[in-house]
């Protein structure tokens, strides 16, 4: 299939190279449905190594879908990434903390609340248990 944003069969060159080297190093554990070997993305637009032009209909399966590359998310990483990447929350920072106030004012509950701030859904079950 050709148009003017596939340029080459799929997977193409580039892409089945990656895979192949991805063969020999990565588990083979991944559930990769379709050979997509991602170059960048632009906001709902996503390129692979060999140069095709694709609708990213996954959006970043299991993260917050801001799209690609969007100014204000870069802006954003930029600056936390200025101050620091990444610390326990074993310890305090002005933005954890911050956040923590901010969704205590938006709460619906009507009554004082405290967030658990994790990273995936297994993490939540477990504080919450």
């Amino acid at each position: 299939m050709r148009n003017q944003h596939i340029k080459t069969e799929l997977p193409g060159p580039r892409a089945r190279a990656l895979i192949a080297r991805d063969a020999n190093v990565i588990s083979p554990s991944y559930p990769r449905d379709y050979p997509f070997a991602m170059s960048h993305g632009r906001g709902t637009e996503v390129w692979d190594v060999d140069g095709n032009r694709f609708l990213d209909f996954a959006s970043g399966i299991a993260v917050c879908a801001t799209g690609h590359s969007h100014p204000q998310v870069v802006e954003a990483v930029q600056q936390a990434a200025a101050k620091f990447l990444h610390i326990s929350s074993d310890y305090w920072h002005e933005n954890m903390v911050a956040l923590g106030e901010r969704l205590a004012d938006i709460a619906p509950m009507g009554e004082p609340v405290m967030s658990f701030l994790c990273q995936s859904g297994t993490e939540s079950v477990e504080g919450a248990l």
